[in-house]
């Protein structure tokens, strides 16, 4: 008798995605091979709603202050963003990467105002920076 799992596992479209990969091409990967058989939505909109879905779940999760069951809603969220992403067409370790840039440079932008305009802290009032972020926004 055939195991039933291992021939489900031979036979899966999922079976070219390399365990070593990233997580966030990864996640691409299994996305675009599950759509292969027509595991995917048609168009965005029910990705967002899907989004929705699983940050309520984290929510809910959060409330419980239950560690592993957020981490597992926290990958559900980061998971359906790269699902977005797909749909988008967009790489999502690019998209990633232009996030951490922005946020560098308009971090250090208000960094460097805050220090000019109150030279005596070295820690400020939260509206303060956001003040200051919304401005650094403007400019660019």
């Amino acid at each position: 008798m055939t195991n039933r799992k291992a021939t489900h596992q031979q036979n899966s479209v999922l079976n070219g995605v390399k365990e070593t990969m990233p997580e966030l091409q990864k996640s691409v990967k299994l996305t675009q091979q599950a759509a292969l058989i027509g595991f995917d939505w048609p168009t965005i909109d029910p990705v967002f709603a899907k989004m929705q879905e699983e940050l309520q779940e984290l929510k809910e999760a959060i409330a419980t202050g239950d560690r592993e069951k957020i981490k597992d809603e926290l990958g559900d969220v980061l998971f359906v963003c790269t699902n977005l992403a797909r749909h988008l067409q967009q790489d999502p370790q690019q998209a990633l990467k232009h996030a951490n840039q922005k946020f560098e440079r308009r971090f250090r932008a208000v960094e460097s105002a805050a220090k000019q305009q109150k030279p005596q802290l070295s820690q400020y009032e939260l509206d303060f920076l956001d003040n200051l972020w919304d401005k650094v926004k403007i400019l660019e």
